[in-house]
């Protein structure tokens, strides 16, 4: 082997990642529930989020991804770290809405279903919080619930926040670009279906297979991810459900560009302009070639790149709504809410009582791993 022309830096990128990945993965092997491994991750999380090297790892991996600079855009500039049968990393950095509002939310009010979320806010002010009461169907014509809140909590640097399964939870936008790192796991013990849904081939696939495997009966049986009543909006009488599932539709490559480079120069990251130029000059087909070495140019010689949301992203009715639109619809159903409750009181619960017969008829598994929370 030529020592010269070996990849010490992807080499040492990988070992930094792997030393926390190494961790939580030996934490699930050897905890008795899921409940209990995200209650012995919070102190990984933790370290993560204050180590500001393993970001700049992580970001030189995406970047080192084949098609990574191809990607079309999604409200989060999100990607994995790690995606195993046992549990799932995921990057998520968040842009700000253009007037930099922080009472609007991300999307709709939603639980994740069987799956459960710890999330440590890694870079930035970050965001309010608010989780809910599971959903109680009180017309079904109508397609009304209730819900109570729980607690209404800002997710600061450094806070590592737990999201229970099923439970219904509401991100607003932060103030300024903010970045988590969001662990995501079924509650349920690892099965081969599991680990059937990790070979590559099937994640790359996976839209047109859940569409295929819905068509023919078999979404259930497979656990795969066909949505149904995980999201909810207020309204003047109090909180409709959405049957179905709708994800914002992906913006233009353009905004996806410069939301990234965004990232990199808002982190101290400038210095990972020479893994894009490595990129560039390889053989890979890079869509936008010319925009992407401006960006590099303007990381290089410090002008602000700007991060975007694509015009897709933002007002859309049933997922953009104001703090205050959410407290009415609270206040018509006259349900009292428990606000600013203490940060320590989403810890998880050790015991796995989180099926309740109040959920709503679904499909059993959830989450999009690397866009949400």
């Amino acid at each position: 082997m030529n020592l010269d022309s070996f990849d010490w830096a992807g080499l040492n990128e990988m070992n930094h990642v792997q030393k926390y990945v190494g961790a939580l993965a030996e934490i699930f092997r050897n905890a008795p529930d899921k409940h209990e491994a995200n209650r012995r991750s919070r102190a990984v999380l933790e370290d993560m989020s204050g180590d500001a090297e393993f970001l700049t790892c992580a970001l030189a991996r995406q970047l080192r991804a084949p098609g990574s600079l191809n990607s079309k855009h999604y409200p989060v500039v999100g990607f994995n770290v790690d995606l195993n049968a046992q549990f799932g990393l995921v990057v998520n950095c968040w842009i700000p809405l253009p007037d930099r509002k922080a009472d609007i939310s991300t999307k709709a009010i939603h639980h994740h279903g069987d799956m459960l979320l710890s999330t440590v806010n890694a870079f930035g002010p970050g965001y309010e919080h608010w989780t809910f009461t599971r959903p109680q169907l009180i017309d079904e014509t109508r397609e009304r619930y209730e819900m109570r809140l729980v607690e209404r909590t800002p997710h600061p640097l450094g806070h590592v926040a737990f999201v229970d399964s099923y439970v219904p939870h509401l991100p607003f936008y932060p103030p300024a670009t903010s970045i988590t790192y969001a662990l995501w796991t079924s509650r349920f013990p690892v099965n081969w279906k599991d680990r059937l849904k990790r070979i590559p081939a099937l994640q790359k696939n996976s839209a047109a297979l859940r569409s295929l495997a819905a068509r023919a009966g078999l979404a259930r049986k497979l656990e795969l991810k066909v949505v149904e009543y995980f999201d909810f909006y207020p309204t003047a009488e109090g909180f409709r459900g959405i049957r179905e599932r709708t994800e914002f539709e992906r913006g233009p490559n353009e905004d996806y560009l410069y939301s990234l480079f965004h990232v990199l120069q808002a982190t101290g990251n400038d210095g990972l302009a020479k893994v894009v130029e490595e990129c560039l000059a390889s053989d890979e087909q890079i869509e936008n070639p010319q925009l992407v070495r401006r960006l590099v140019e303007d990381l290089r010689r410090g002008r602000p790149i700007e991060g975007r949301l694509s015009a897709t992203h933002y007002g859309v009715p049933r997922a953009n709504f104001t703090r205050v639109e959410t407290e009415r619809a609270l206040a018509a159903q006259q349900v009292p809410a428990t606000s600013n409750a203490p940060a320590e009181s989403n810890a998880p619960a050790t015991s796995d009582a989180s099926a309740a017969s109040n959920v709503p008829a679904s499909s059993d598994a959830a989450a999009r791993g690397a866009a949400e929370v």
